[in-house]
């Protein structure tokens, strides 16, 4: 079993990603938050009722429409492997990539904030008792 799960493993690289979108599944459309991605696969949250081998599709924009097949599915997670892979001049890819960049920026600016907070308190707190 545990030799099983290594093979389910994307290889490749993966990013995060923070943002939702519609997985269908024979005819059922619901919203899924997308976690990360890499080119063969993604990883969503908040899936109901698909089990490993259900054929989805999943839509990121009214005019970006993915298939891919469930690979595995735990609780309300599932990593979906996507048929085919992207290649990194794929327009999904390239929306993928700059959601990505965008939560990126997003943490830096976050840690930045608290780092200048931090700052600010030490140097407030200096010559007190």
């Amino acid at each position: 079993m545990a030799l099983a799960r290594i093979f389910l493993r994307r290889r490749d690289d993966r990013q995060r990603v923070s943002f939702t979108a519609i997985l269908e599944c024979r005819g059922v459309a619901q919203n899924v938050q997308v976690v990360d991605f890499s080119i063969s696969g993604l990883r969503v949250d908040g899936i109901q009722g698909l089990a490993a081998g259900d054929p989805i599709e999943i839509s990121f924009t009214p005019d970006m429409l993915l298939t891919g097949e469930i690979v595995w599915s735990v609780w309300h997670k599932a990593g979906i492997k996507l048929l085919p892979p992207l290649d990194e001049a794929h327009p999904a890819y390239l929306f993928l990539s700059e959601q990505a960049s965008a939560l990126e920026q997003l943490r830096v600016r976050a840690i930045s904030a608290l780092a200048n907070r931090a700052r600010s308190a030490d140097r407030s707190g200096e010559g007190s008792p």
